[in-house]
């Protein structure tokens, strides 16, 4: 775990881990989902979709009680940012990650199963244009938020109900996005969506 140089405000202890999980955006208040939308069924090994396209997952909340009940959920990207390394100013990375260009996936999620879902692993991760995945970064920022990729709340995600969060990626240097990945359950094939960017 790397911690920063420096508290920001007195307030605020932030420490960066790579490869965990990712964070939710600021706009974290869940909402019943809308019987009218139609969400696309995916298709294993077919094309990527484009933005704002949603789609049908397989899921496994993995680490819960409910492991061995699978699920789905439906999953929008809705645009991939790319960020600076400035944005992590505070924090105390190594010349790797000091190297490497951040990208902020943000993406909805929609519990679509019968039994609440641990939010934290709801997140989208980026594939570079050679096909390796690269995981979310968890940003844990005690009393502030990451104001690029704010996080979500991390109480659970009730049946029929949806979130929209943020997954920090950190490419590292010389990677280019080539498209966002999702994969609710390691045994079944991942969705992908365009980088768009």
């Amino acid at each position: 775990m790397l911690l920063p140089r420096t508290a920001l405000l007195c307030t605020a202890v932030a420490a960066l881990v790579m490869g965990a999980t990712g964070c939710g955006s600021a706009k974290t208040a869940t909402k019943s989902v809308d019987q009218n939308i139609k969400i696309a069924k995916s298709e294993a090994g077919g094309d990527a979709l484009p933005l704002g396209r949603s789609a049908v997952s397989p899921y496994v909340d993995y680490g819960t009680a409910n492991q061995a009940e699978p699920t789905k959920v439906g999953v929008r990207v809705h645009e991939v940012r790319k960020g600076r390394i400035a944005d992590f100013e505070g924090f105390d990375l190594d010349r790797k990650q000091r190297r490497s260009t951040p990208y902020y996936v943000e993406a909805s999620f929609k519990n679509l199963g019968s039994f609440p879902l641990t939010r934290t692993l709801l997140r989208a991760s980026l594939e570079d244009t050679g096909g390796t995945e690269y995981r979310p970064t968890t940003l844990v920022v005690l009393g502030g938020s990451f104001r690029p990729c704010p996080r979500s709340s991390t109480s659970k995600l009730r049946p029929g109900r949806s979130f929209t969060g943020c997954s920090v990626v950190m490419l590292p240097k010389g990677a280019e996005p080539g498209r966002v990945r999702f994969q609710g359950d390691v045994t079944k094939d991942p969705l992908f969506w365009e980088a768009g960017v």
